[in-house]
């Protein structure tokens, strides 16, 4: 009989490839972050200065917000679909999202955008706010521009209906404040609201999970017939 170990990792290489292809132009059926998504446009110190939806819906939509007393502080926020087609296990999945968001990083860094990238600390945060608990991961981080700058670092990721919520803070060093973005992400997070499940991510997950069963199929068919032989 196929080892459940085995099994575990057959989904896992079947979901990784489990890819989406490129969109010449946004779908119709794809999440409205115009009209769906809601942010607050001031949030205590912080003015929404932007906001993209991206044409693949893949990558979602982005926030801009600048906070007029540090100015040079970077504050975005990404809202953006989940790639699998469960996140039940919270816990595990924003985990997962973190430690590709600190590949990107790094793979920025290799690509000339940071001259370092130090001191990387990861940990699970949790907190309650207007009636709902919030759990998400948190990075923090030592950036090093290429002009010498050093930032302090941070991002975090939540999830929200059958969405990411990515925050990445960067603050000047020398006027880097103690909890800063732990205190933007409860200043802003409890009032951003995300499109529900869009038809497009439905019908793409559906896809995969038929896939993966396919697959999943074949690989014990393949199995029972080996034990036999």
């Amino acid at each position: 009989m196929i080892k459940k170990h085995v099994l575990i990792g057959a989904l896992t290489l079947l979901m990784a490839a489990c890819q989406t292809t490129q969109q010449v132009s946004r779908p119709t059926n794809a999440s409205d972050y115009d009209q769906d998504l809601s942010a607050p446009k001031i949030a205590g110190e912080l003015i929404l200065v932007d906001k993209k939806v991206f044409e693949q819906p893949e990558y979602g939509a982005s926030l801009k917000y600048v906070d007029e007393s540090f100015p040079a502080d970077f504050i975005t926020v990404y809202i953006y679909p989940i790639a699998k087609t469960s996140w039940d296990d919270t816990e595990e999945v924003v985990t997962e999202e973190l430690q590709h968001v600190m590949e990107e990083i790094e793979a920025a860094k290799k690509l000339g955008k940071y001259q370092a990238v130090q001191s990387i600390t990861m940990q699970m945060v949790q907190f309650e706010a207007k009636g709902k608990k919030f759990l998400g991961k948190q990075a923090q981080f030592i950036m090093q521009l290429q002009n010498g700058a050093p930032y302090h670092s941070e991002a975090y990721v939540f999830i929200a209906e059958d969405k990411f919520i990515k925050f990445r803070l960067s603050f000047p060093k020398h006027t880097a404040r103690d909890n800063t973005g732990i205190d933007i992400v409860k200043t802003v997070l409890p009032d951003i609201r995300v499109p529900k499940e869009s038809e497009y991510m439905h019908t793409l997950r559906e896809s995969h999970r038929k896939e993966m069963v396919q697959k999943l199929m074949k690989l014990l068919m393949e199995s029972a017939k080996s034990d036999q032989s």
